[in-house]
């Protein structure tokens, strides 16, 4: 348990160190005294908020501010429906009154009395005019739909919209809010011209005159100011006033060097002198630096449990969990660097460079996680959190991971410089359109982008071989390098043990081929398989592949001299692999593809010469491992599937398919695979690959007619055959 405790502790120290490195590398700012200066003077430092605080606005700007938002509500008037009903039916009482008054033989006086009674002031001209005239009963009848009419459309009254400032007001009728322009209100003067052109008769001057008067004196505002309802609202709206001007976050720059000091600028300097008067200084740069220890540890997080949980081989490599911490701790310092030379240019932070060097060496998916983790928290830093910083470089260092992946061709690093250049160009025109840039300032940040991935790019190919020797990890431009045949030990192998050669080539196509359809590395396959057999190089004529039509060398040996020369390949060629410094994932083929597996063919001949009771098995045992990797699993099965193919006398695709299922069953019955990452499916379609290529390897031939050369053709071989020696 104290074991297991050490073991991870380390790897969880490691991402304690980072963060505390970022945190050395960005430290908070430990401003105390904040300048006093005048407003339009240019400030002589930067100034940065060491924690969050807030600047308040004085009663008076709240008071003001809430007066300018209660002025932009609308006023809201109401239409009132029943001081219609009541002028209509006053109306009709009049009319009701007038026609029983002209029964009586003193019809004016009781039409004037009645009129005043309803303040309704008649002339005793118009009295008898509603008293004797034959049109009063028409007059009348106009009379109650015009005023019908226009209430029910609603009139407000005219000194209350005259002394409306808004254009615009609510109008609520039938439940129902409208906005309608406050000239579209209809007033008692617009009241009056209608009425005028509703009076009839036209032709009887004093008629329309009765018809105003009647008209004007039953007229009652029906569009009512509901002063109430929109002082509440303007009210909630004066209320609903920020007392707060600025929200100041933490690390936020207030002012930079050399910038004028403006209104805002001064009330934020003001507002953090006054909160570091009622602040103990230390305290605050003691929790500040703390706390910000913990963010970046916390930031950090999710790349270790990346490694934990889905990378559990680096994870347990101490090796390169401190390559990986180093990585990212002189990342962090470098674009510190960058930062402090020049100043807000983000595109020159180093996070593409990190993703590359990463998605080399493991795969992109890592490196992805690994620069966006990094994005973050270099974004997140107090001097970087006003830039782009956080979404051009998440950007750019997701495009490098994803952009390298496989680089097995010098091609490929200018489709990758040409991505980062893309991505530069994105994400310098988004932020300049978002932040309003120039055109030149867009243009400079582009270029500057420019040269940051062609760096990035060329840095990261030259910092590779120092990563391959840090890691020990192999990648596959080495691996590409060790596949060349003009490599000293491949040289030898082809001159020295031709039919081991031969035999390494076609393990490599075979290997190669299966490892791709399971998603294991090809590439790496087919370099195992060129080396696996170096071993042989030390004895190459006491294997059979090497043995010409001669004697067997082996029929004058004991089975115990035999089987130790065949287990002798084995660190015969681990000693070849080590001093041509070949790394551990390639000379892991040697031991491992045979694993632990017996020598069968001498353990037999043993076994009849002494029986089987006087026998040591160890004897006639590789010394193993057994394969640890997928690719190494692959070669195990190839080499043992592709000797008993070539044994068969048929090699039929029926008979070849049954030849590798039944190897590959014996292999996973021995155990021998019981090591290597390898699922059933995988194995299934390991089959598949082995048949498919073997089959096509092994088809049938066409039998050419041997034809009877003629003598002039006979003699012809015969001088070339002399003349070649």
């Amino acid at each position: 348990m104290i074991g297991w405790l050490r073991f991870h502790g380390l790897q969880w120290a490691l991402l304690l160190l980072v963060a505390l490195v970022v945190q050395l590398a960005f430290p908070p700012p430990t401003l105390v005294y904040v300048p006093g200066w005048g407003l339009g003077a240019p400030a002589d430092r930067t100034v940065v908020a060491p924690f969050a605080f807030v600047v308040r606005k004085t009663d008076e700007e709240i008071t003001r501010e809430g007066i300018e938002r209660a002025q932009q509500v609308r006023p809201v008037y109401r239409f009132d429906a029943a001081t219609r009903d009541s002028s209509v039916s006053a109306l009709r009482e009049f009319l009701a009154v007038v026609e029983a008054a002209t029964l009586s033989p003193s019809a004016p006086a009781v039409i004037v009395l009645a009129g005043e009674s309803r303040s309704v002031r008649l002339s005793r001209d118009e009295a008898e005019w509603l008293a004797r005239s034959p049109r009063r009963q028409a007059m009348a009848d106009s009379l109650q739909r015009f005023v019908n009419a226009l209430l029910s459309a609603g009139v407000a009254d005219a000194g209350q919209v005259r002394a409306e400032r808004a254009e615009e007001v609510n109008l609520i009728r039938d439940d129902r809010e409208r906005q309608v322009p406050r000239n579209a209100l209809i007033t008692f003067s617009d009241y009056v011209e209608r009425s005028d052109r509703a009076a009839v008769p036209e032709e009887d001057a004093l008629g329309q005159r009765v018809f105003r008067r009647i008209a004007a004196s039953f007229f009652q505002p029906t569009v009512i100011f509901d002063e109430p309802l929109t002082a509440s609202r303007r009210g909630q709206l004066r209320l609903g006033v920020d007392s707060l001007r600025f929200r100041v976050r933490a690390g936020e720059r207030i002012v930079a060097e050399g910038e004028p000091v403006t209104a805002e600028t001064r009330d934020k300097l003001t507002a953090l002198r006054s909160e570091l008067r009622d602040r103990e200084p230390r305290e605050v740069l003691g929790r500040t630096f703390a706390g910000g220890l913990l963010v970046n540890g916390l930031m950090l997080l999710p790349f270790w449990l990346l490694l934990r949980l889905y990378r559990r081989e680096t994870w347990r490599s101490l090796r390169e969990m401190i390559f990986l911490a180093g990585l990212l701790a002189v990342t962090t310092l470098l674009a510190s660097g960058m930062m402090a030379a020049f100043p807000e240019r983000v595109e020159l932070l180093p996070v593409p460079l990190a993703a590359l060097i990463i998605a080399m060496l493991y795969s992109g998916r890592m490196a992805v996680v690994a620069a966006l983790v990094l994005a973050i928290v270099l974004g997140e830093q107090w001097a970087l959190s006003p830039t782009p910083a956080l979404f051009m470089s998440a950007v750019t260092g997701v495009v490098a991971a994803l952009g390298v992946r496989a680089i097995r061709r010098r091609s490929r690093l200018y489709v990758t410089i040409s991505l980062l250049v893309l991505a530069f160009a994105l994400t310098t025109a988004a932020s300049g359109l978002l932040r309003g840039w120039t055109l030149d300032e867009t243009i400079g940040s582009f270029l500057i982008g420019y040269l940051s991935a062609v760096a990035s790019v060329s840095v990261a190919m030259l910092l590779l071989p120092l990563a391959e020797i840090a890691t020990r990890r192999t990648t596959d431009l080495t691996l590409l390098e060790l596949a060349d045949p003009s490599r000293p030990l491949l040289r030898r192998l082809a001159v020295e043990a031709p039919g081991t050669w031969a035999h390494s080539l076609t393990m490599a196509n075979l290997c190669e081929s299966a490892c791709t359809a399971i998603g294991a590395n090809g590439l790496l396959a087919r370099v195992g398989c060129y080396y696996h057999d170096v071993g042989k190089l030390s004895r190459p004529q006491f294997f059979v592949e090497n043995q010409g039509r001669g004697g067997n060398p082996h029929d004058e040996l004991s089975p115990d001299d035999s089987a130790a020369i065949i287990r002798a390949h084995v660190n015969d060629g681990l000693a070849l692999a080590e001093a041509a410094r070949l790394p551990e994932s390639v000379a892991a083929f040697i031991p491992e593809h045979h694993g632990t597996g017996e020598i069968r063919y001498f353990l037999h001949r043993a076994s009849e010469a002494r029986g089987s009771a006087e026998i040591d098995p160890s004897a006639f045992r590789y010394p193993g491992p057994s394969p640890r990797s997928r690719e190494t699993a692959v070669v195990m099965l190839a080499d043992s599937v592709e000797a008993v193919v070539r044994t068969l006398q048929k090699p039929t695709p029926e008979a070849v398919r049954n030849a590798i299922n039944e190897m590959i069953g014996q292999r996973v019955a021995s155990g021998q695979l019981d090591d290597a990452p390898l699922t059933l499916r995988d194995l299934d379609r390991v089959r598949e690959e082995f048949a498919r290529v073997l089959s096509g390897q092994f088809h049938n031939r066409v039998q050419y007619p041997v034809a009877t050369p003629s003598p002039s053709r006979v003699f012809r071989s015969s001088t070339e055959i002399a003349a070649r020696g």
